[in-house]
């Protein structure tokens, strides 16, 4: 037979057994022996959490704070999420509460970056929710503040000077609406004739209305007209573009044919080629000045005026034209000491003689060559100083210094030695210190003074400008207005 105190004790154990059993089953929080990561965040304040507080993403229970501590004037939260909620590293976490009295938990809201929060890491903090305190003194001032004004409108109402003014203003105003009806009673009859007049406008501008409503009528049959002359007017331009399509008439055939089309099509391409030849085309013009100086012929009797260059000068106008980077046209004028020679072959039948008359004529010599260029090596050929010639060129460092020869003049340069062509061989070189300047050394008439025995040579100066150099020329110049 079990005593009392049996009994009591089996009680006291299944009671305790139900309360822990009952805990356990209704604990939300991550217990310690499951898994989790650590997360800290820091809030102004822990009021209302505790160890064991949930944690909810979109209400949903996925961690709980695992421990509250202090950093500076803050609270210090650390909480436990289990692993499978994956939150990226831009997640905020939020302090709410489930009602305005109701137990707070902390929020989480998931950001949008690709890399995720690790164990140890620390969460931003949003917004969080108003103190319960700070509400209360707010309220509490608030209602100060409505007391304050209640007593202070108690006040004035109580005052009797205050009461004697809200009544004679009481008074003012039943005065003011007499006034005002004694005088519409007055103005009666002013009334009645505005009124009058009113109505009598308002008759005339109907009358104004259907006046003009003729005259709206009488314009909009005209601009009917005008309209029906217009689509008869389109109506032929159809009837005609209708030929043209069907190839009726002249240029109907010739816009149906299709090999006008086509020799149109060409035309065009060909003046579209030209046009665009002109515009890529750049351009280039220079000036050189040489003085030629030189020893003396050995055969005084041929050259009895000496060497035909030494102590003379010539100058040179030229233009490059190039359509392609790599080719380019030459034109040049200049007069050259010898100018243009001629010669006359006089025959005395008496002796049986023929004689050689050469001319010499102050006169300029024109150059037209085209230019080809492979990597360093130019090569030029066409009328060089009024006869044929060809010429090369080899450039060197940076196109800042240019070895250069020309072969012309193979009918006269021989001049005045003999007949037997001495074409004008000249070498010379050119250095280029600075943009747009350079200057020459070379030799001249190279194969006739080697025959007769002298020299001759020049040193020369120049300066060129392509269009993008002149363009920027004119720009920088004042203009008259």
């Amino acid at each position: 037979m079990a005593t009392t105190e049996l009994k009591v004790g089996v009680f006291t154990l299944v009671a305790v057994a139900i309360v822990v059993g009952g805990y356990v089953w209704s604990y939300d929080g991550i217990r310690a022996e499951e898994a989790a990561i650590r997360l800290d965040v820091v809030v102004p304040s822990a009021d209302g959490l505790f160890s064991g507080s949930s944690v909810r993403i979109a209400g949903v229970e996925v961690g709980s704070i695992d421990e509250i501590g202090v950093e500076g004037d803050r609270a210090r939260l650390g909480l436990r999420v289990r692993p499978q909620y994956e939150l990226p590293i831009d997640t905020v976490a939020e302090v709410r509460s489930s009602g305005l009295l109701g137990d707070r938990y902390i929020a989480l809201i998931p950001g949008s970056e690709p890399a995720l929060l690790q164990d140890g890491g620390r969460l931003e903090l949003g917004r969080t929710p108003g103190d319960i305190d700070v509400i209360t003194r707010q309220v509490e001032d608030i209602s100060g503040d409505v007391k304050a004004i209640t007593s202070a409108l108690r006040l004035v109402a109580e005052n009797e000077a205050n009461r004697q003014h809200v009544e004679g203003t009481l008074a003012n105003t039943d005065a003011l609406m007499l006034e005002l009806r004694m005088i519409a009673e007055q103005n009666h009859q002013d009334v009645n004739a505005i009124v009058d007049a009113t109505r009598r406008l308002t008759t005339n501008l109907e009358a104004l209305s259907v006046s003009l409503q003729r005259d709206v009528d009488l314009e909009m049959a005209k601009l009917h007209d005008v309209t029906d002359g217009v689509n008869r007017s389109v109506e032929d331009i159809e009837s005609i573009t209708g030929k043209i399509d069907r190839g009726e008439g002249t240029i109907g055939a010739l816009v149906n044919d299709a090999t006008t089309i086509e020799t149109l099509n060409e035309t065009i391409s060909n003046v579209n080629s030209v046009v665009e030849g002109f515009t890529r085309t750049h351009a280039e013009v220079y000036y050189t000045g040489r003085w030629y100086f030189g020893s003396q012929p050995t055969d005084t009797d041929t050259f009895f005026y000496g060497n035909p260059l030494a102590g003379s000068g010539s100058n040179t106008i030229g233009m490059l034209l190039q359509p392609q980077e790599d080719f380019w046209y030459v034109f040049e004028v200049n007069d050259y000491p010898l100018g243009t020679v001629t010669y006359a072959e006089h025959y005395f039948p008496d002796t049986g003689q023929i004689y050689t008359e050469y001319v010499r004529e102050p006169n300029y010599r024109f150059t037209f060559q085209m230019a080809k260029r492979w990597w360093d090596l130019e090569l030029r050929l066409g009328v060089k100083e009024n006869g044929g010639g060809v010429g090369a060129t080899l450039w060197l460092f940076e196109d800042r210094v240019q070895l250069a020869g020309d072969v012309f003049d193979f009918d006269l340069s021989s001049y005045p030695a003999t007949k037997t062509p001495y074409p004008n061989v000249r070498l010379f070189a050119r250095y280029e210190p600075i943009d747009h300047v350079y200057f020459d050394l070379g030799s001249e008439q190279l194969l006739l003074g080697l025959r007769y025995g002298y020299q001759t040579g020049f040193a020369g100066v120049g300066f060129h400008f392509n269009d993008d150099d002149l363009r920027w020329l004119l720009a920088t110049l004042p203009l008259p207005f």
